[in-house]
């Protein structure tokens, strides 16, 4: 019981940004089946392998069909990885550990190391600091380079306080990472772009708050949730940025409606070595309201969110999406067919390129990314705990990122260094997809798969799309030992078009594995390994990605 309490502890914090979910408890058995998160490639996959196609089993046992809404989890924070040890109190628990330290190794000379430490529980108030360093080296065949160093170093501090009507709860994250992208052969001229580096450094800060108690019935409307935050980034080769974020949730209440008021403004200011500033102004507005009448459930809205800009490479746009999100339960627990119309926009930021990109050339515009997306399924549950989903979807993309390398027969100047990097590029397309999810959760296993076919048109390239995946999940809890496997196929990638040639971007599988052993309560190993079948493929444009890797970890925790 102990440790089932402390896993579900250690997730809540990950749910809370998860798809929304509501009914009765009369409502049908069955789930909204996001087996697989879905995987998107990274160039920080030629160096680190554990960035490679990571499959979570999200699915919740028996919690009622509703209508499918789209995440709307607040977007002031920096996505910091939560710390575990961390726990609100209210609760009458046992004593659980707080502190926890973690270190392993593997092949490639990997390092791994986390520490946490953190509070006991308290009514009030709880705290806790995170310390994570992962880092790689070499292992990449037919390279004239000895070393391609990859460190990812962070620090994350987390203060959280309880009052009567709140929760308050403000977060400081540092990092500093350090990337090393190795060049590819070019077989004209039989030589190797150089190597580029540079060190991604980040600090940041943010507050947020969140209403606990509910409002009387007498109050038109009510405040919820909202926060602030800011975060600097300077990401080498003379590229630097300012962001600053605000978002907030009104709730008002109409006879028996509720209409929830999501709202949020977003400045930043961008630099780098071609572009002397470019201020923006990000904003969006999305009022939505949700009920069931008999047999359907329903969401209504409108989401707008529009960027102003000015500067050297300044771009501004706006978008306006229907919320439309419909849903039936025709046969109770076995049939609910869905549908609607819904979209999303998201204002780029150097932060979320690097992320994706640690080397990037620094002449991107930052632009304001949108998708118009129709949707119909169907999904519940079959004989005894098989549960099913399947659903087509027809998105209409604008400003979708691209990264392309920028040569591959000369490198770019950047200050007094000549970098092989990329650039970043937007893509309008449209895209159609079909996609089929099993699910099948049992007490110590859990078995999950799904197939999606996806097919891409318009007028601009579609460099690395994946034209049909198929991916599968098998987890086993058999007392103290825990094993996860996930293999994944791809097929069917575009290829990527470039001024200098035609990239052929081959298919791939790949299978990685997560073994674990309880000694007793504070000790704790596992064993992870990535990439099993030693494939070699590559992500963009001459970036491939390491072959089999390692690692092996020891957690302590008191």
């Amino acid at each position: 019981m102990k440790k089932f309490i402390y896993t579900v502890l250690i997730f809540l914090p990950l749910a809370a940004f998860g798809q929304e979910e509501g009914g009765t408890g009369d409502d049908v058995k069955s789930v909204e089946i996001r087996v697989v998160e879905e995987y998107q490639a990274q160039v920080r996959a030629a160096h680190k392998i554990s960035e490679q196609p990571s499959f979570t089993d999200t699915t919740s046992q028996k919690i009622p069909v509703s209508v499918r809404i789209n995440p709307k989890g607040m977007t002031i924070d920096f996505q910091p990885e939560p710390i575990p040890a961390i726990r609100l109190g209210r609760v009458q628990l046992p004593k659980l550990p707080t502190q926890k330290v973690s270190i392993g190794g593997g092949v490639y000379s990997s390092s791994f190391a986390d520490v946490v430490f953190s509070s006991p529980r308290s009514r009030k108030n709880v705290w806790g600091v995170k310390v994570h360093h992962e880092g790689a080296r070499s292992g990449v065949l037919n390279s004239a380079y000895a070393l391609q160093p990859s460190y990812e170093n962070s620090v994350l501090t987390d203060f959280q306080r309880a009052t009567k009507n709140y929760n308050f709860k403000t977060q400081l994250v540092l990092d500093g990472n350090y990337a090393s992208l190795y060049g590819i052969q070019d077989t004209a001229a039989w030589f190797l772009s150089p190597t580029p580096h540079v060190w991604n450094l980040r600090a940041g800060v943010s507050q947020q708050w969140l209403r606990t108690s509910n409002p009387t019935s007498k109050v038109p409307a009510a405040y919820r949730n909202g926060g602030l935050s800011y975060q600097y980034v300077n990401a080498g080769i003379g590229a630097q940025e300012h962001l600053a974020k605000t978002a907030h949730r009104l709730e008002v209440y109409a006879d028996d409606a509720q209409i929830d008021v999501d709202f949020g403004y977003q400045f930043g200011q961008f630099n780098s070595y071609v572009d002397s500033a470019t201020q923006y102004h990000h904003f969006f507005l999305s009022p939505h309201t949700r009920g069931k009448n008999g047999l359907l459930n329903y969401e209504f809205g409108l989401s707008v969110a529009g960027t102003a800009a000015q500067g050297d490479s300044a771009q501004g746009s706006y978008y306006v999406f229907p919320n439309i999100n419909l849903q039936a339960e025709i046969l109770k627990r076995t049939l609910a067919v869905y549908g609607g119309w819904d979209g999303k926009a998201k204002q780029h930021t150097l932060s979320d390129l690097i992320f994706q990109v640690p080397v990037i050339s620094g002449n991107q515009f930052l632009a304001l990314s949108g998708e118009n997306r129709g949707y119909v399924g169907m999904q519940g549950a079959l004989a005894g705990k098989l549960q099913y989903r399947v659903e087509a979807s027809l998105g209409f993309v604008n400003n979708d990122v691209q990264f392309e390398r920028d040569s591959v027969r000369s490198t770019i100047s950047i200050g007094d260094e000549a970098v092989a990097a990329l650039k970043v590029g937007y893509a309008d397309y449209v895209r159609s997809s079909v996609r089929a999810e099993l699910n099948l959760p049992m007490n110590a296993l859990t078995a999950s798969a799904y197939m999606q076919l996806n097919s891409y048109s318009g007028a601009d390239d579609f460099l690395g799309a994946e034209g049909r995946v198929i991916g599968g999940l098998l987890r086993v809890d058999q007392g103290d030992l825990h094993l996860v496997t996930n293999l994944k196929y791809v097929g069917g990638r575009y290829q990527g078009v470039h001024s200098t040639g035609v990239y052929a971007l081959e298919d791939y599988m790949d299978l990685s594995l997560d073994l674990g052993y309880t000694i007793n309560p504070n000790l704790s190993v596992s064993l992870r390994g990535y990439n099993l079948l030693n494939q070699r493929y590559q992500m963009w444009s001459g970036y491939e990605v390491r072959r089999t890797r390692g690692l092996f970890v020891l957690n302590y925790q008191f």
